[in-house]
């Protein structure tokens, strides 16, 4: 699990697949599973959430998923929190690194804005972990787009 925050005040949180236990086939099961998730995450972390927020989920397969908190409007919620889930399915992942050297051999590489990009699906469980460590997961469908652009190398 890795809790992040970003300038505008949303968090963002990633619970890797052995932090979970979920089918995908329950929507009503699944939205309980984040809501639970998240009031965990709030105690442990203290991250002393209240008011309303919408929590985007967005699930892979073999990374888990990633949960990103936006504050909307707290108007008679200072007390309490309140979670809006709005779930994104089949959604690709990839790495981002700025090291070449940090990204494991024989893998399709897109190289773009001096950044290096790798396919989350090409990835072995070893390599996508020690990955966590040294890039950004990049999982939301306005940036993958953009990967569209760039060049294709193979290392």
């Amino acid at each position: 699990m890795k809790v992040l925050r970003d300038d505008e005040g949303n968090f963002v949180i990633y619970l890797l697949m052995k932090d979970l236990n979920f089918h995908l086939s329950k929507k009503e099961e699944l939205v309980k599973l984040i809501k639970t998730s998240v009031l965990k995450v709030n105690e442990i972390y203290r991250l002393n959430l209240k008011g309303f927020y919408k929590v985007r989920v967005y699930f892979h397969s073999k990374v888990g998923c990633v949960l990103e908190l936006i504050p909307m409007e707290d108007i008679g919620f200072s007390d309490t929190l309140d979670l809006r889930v709005i779930i994104y399915f089949n959604q690709k992942f990839y790495f981002e690194v700025e090291n070449f050297d940090f990204l494991p051999p024989h893998k399709k590489i897109i190289f773009i804005n001096d950044k290096y990009y790798v396919d989350v699906d090409s990835l072995k469980e070893k390599e996508l972990f020690s990955l966590f460590e040294f890039g950004q997961l990049i999982y939301r469908e306005d940036l993958v787009e953009n990967l569209f652009c760039g060049k294709t190398i193979f290392n």
